[in-house]
């Protein structure tokens, strides 16, 4: 069996494998007759050495449990509570204060809460949240008091059982995808943004010079690469040419951006004109499908 820190959790190693442990080992030096009773000399100190290496245990698994709120005690629990800003109020209770800190029993509907939730279902490569808290029709035409989840990858069921512990009955939500979840007896239906991934095809035509050091410019291939690391898009982001030269022009400062040219479904836009891509959309850019130039 492993002892010590595991996937699992910590193993504490119990005091009758340690002693087990240290007869086998004076076996080992002494020969199958050495005298280890527990009333003989080596036999009692056989003992105090298996208390003293059990006491070392139970102070290793007392240390790995004070940095786990739901196990940690008094002061490592205080200690614990300042990465949330929290304060241990007067006579609260370990009990009490631990609850606090997890926000036990309380509603989490912080933004930043729901996106870690939907990201940590498995299969889930891409995740964004919408909320339209205004009293009219934003941009995004989210009606007043709704929610979107923009998700792609992990399991319909699995990412609505999320949303339901965030959004709480009365609040709507948006999307292409219905699914209907039941918690105790009581069924609700929830929307699920299912992005259209929309391939775009991109022709850049660059002004490259050395810098100021003298070195030479980037090759074609490593401004398309720096671009693609560079550029975040989320679904809704048209593809202009403000954001492909900002991109590039941040990585590389002996690279102007002349001109960008892009289209989707076969469509040829002109130079510098966007891409639109729409809010149920997603625009995809590939090394493929990008083409740098430089005059």
């Amino acid at each position: 069996m492993s002892y010590g820190v595991l996937p699992t959790g910590f193993n504490r190693k119990p005091l009758s494998v340690i002693l087990g442990e240290i007869e086998s080992s004076l076996v080992t030096e002494f020969g199958p007759d050495v005298v280890q009773t527990p009333q003989s000399p080596l036999g009692q100190l056989n003992g105090v050495m298996a208390d003293i290496i059990t006491e070392l245990w139970e102070f290793g698994q007392e240390v790995y449990q004070s940095y786990d709120v739901d196990q940690a005690e008094g002061t490592r629990l205080e200690i614990l509570a300042k990465l949330r800003l929290l304060r241990r109020a007067f006579n609260e209770t370990d009990a009490e204060f631990r609850s606090a800190i997890t926000n036990q029993g309380r509603a989490r509907i912080d933004i930043q809460d729901i996106v870690r939730a939907i990201r940590s279902v498995p299969g889930v490569t891409y995740a964004q949240i919408f909320i339209n808290d205004s009293n009219i029709v934003d941009t995004n035409l989210l009606e007043p008091g709704t929610v979107c989840a923009a998700v792609l990858g992990g399991e319909d069921a699995a990412i609505a059982d999320e949303l339901r512990r965030f959004i709480v009955p009365g609040i709507s939500t948006y999307g292409n995808t219905y699914v209907s979840t039941a918690v105790d007896g009581y069924c609700r239906s929830l929307a699920i943004l299912r992005p259209i991934l929309v391939p775009v095809t991109l022709t850049v035509t660059v002004r490259a010079r050395r810098d100021v050091f003298g070195c030479p410019p980037p090759s074609p291939t490593a401004i398309r690469d720096g671009l693609l690391l560079d550029l975040s898009l989320i679904n809704g982001d048209d593809i202009t040419y403000f954001r492909i030269r900002s991109a590039i022009e941040a990585r590389f400062s002996n690279v102007e951006v002349l001109t960008i040219n892009g289209r989707r479904d076969g469509i040829v836009q002109g130079d510098n004109q966007p891409v639109d891509i729409a809010f149920i959309e997603l625009a995809t850019l590939t090394a493929p499908n990008i083409t740098v130039n430089a005059v």
